[in-house]
């Protein structure tokens, strides 16, 4: 891993993805690269045409590279490497383009509350991020209280497919000094596709018996699975895989739209095939 993008407001939320990002950073020997893209405010909607005052887009622009250069002089003052990038535009969109741009291996970004259900639950820039991009991302809620990465788990069913995902998956907690790597197999009234023994027996195989530790889960659907095993157990970052449905249509498959413990207590990284 040598580039961990991480997208900033410079706001509290933002600031937790940080301490993350930077967290790995110090373990893995990667440099961060803090990106901020403001946008323009416009008064009226009734009149989109009309220009913002050129005084008024100066102040924007002056804040935001203030706002950036604090910040950067603040990590190099711990030893981070960091690149930064502060530019006018549309924060979903220039977040992808720039992570392709500098080849980011992760991003890592807050995540914030609005009236929509998805946008209660992530915020809808990071939603957006989330499922336009193809690099790893970690979603890092507003309530999360940082103490390490040190209890990671997997939370999906188990497919064949599901090797390449989890050898990431192992491959990032070993890099990241993580404890254990836990995977539980949700399997929903709608959806029921146990583990087989020979699929169980062929991932240990290849990730090692004392590795593969798998606690199945049965649950009305897959958001209430992980809430009821997050609740039983202490865990620092949940790991999802974007393959066959997408990861959203699983997670809100049912008309439940409560908020999930997933997004308000714990980060989630997600994978994308």
């Amino acid at each position: 891993m040598q580039t961990i993008l991480v997208p900033t407001d410079f706001s509290a939320t933002a600031d937790k993805a940080l301490m993350i990002a930077k967290d790995i950073a110090k373990t893995t020997g990667s440099k961060i690269h803090l990106a901020n893209f403001y946008s323009i405010p416009i008064a009226d909607y009734s009149y989109p045409d009309v220009a913002m005052p050129a005084d008024i887009m100066e102040e924007i622009r002056k804040a935001a590279n203030t706002g950036m250069a604090k910040l950067k002089d603040e990590l190099s003052r711990e030893g981070l490497q960091v690149n930064t990038t502060v530019e006018m535009g549309m924060v979903t969109d220039e977040i992808v383009d720039l992570s392709k741009k500098i080849n980011a291996d992760l991003i890592v970004m807050g995540t914030t509350g609005s009236d929509g259900v998805l946008d209660k639950l992530i915020g809808s820039n990071a939603s957006n991020v989330m499922q336009k991009t193809d690099k790893p991302i970690i979603l890092v809620p507003k309530d999360y209280r940082f103490n390490g990465i040190h209890e990671i788990v997997y939370a999906d069913s188990l497919h064949e497919d599901d090797t390449d995902v989890l050898r990431q998956v192992f491959d990032f907690a070993e890099k990241i000094g993580a404890d254990n790597v836990n995977i539980i197999n949700i399997n929903t009234s709608s959806h029921y596709e146990p583990v087989t023994q020979e699929l169980a027996a062929r991932l240990q195989k290849v990730f090692g018996y004392d590795k593969l530790k798998i606690t199945f889960v049965v649950a009305d659907n897959l958001k209430e699975g992980i809430d009821s095993y997050l609740q039983d157990h202490k865990i620092d970052l949940v790991v999802m895989y974007t393959h066959k449905k997408s990861l959203m249509e699983r997670i809100f498959s049912s008309s439940n739209t409560k908020m999930m413990a997933l997004h308000t207590q714990v980060p989630l990284m997600v994978y994308h095939k």
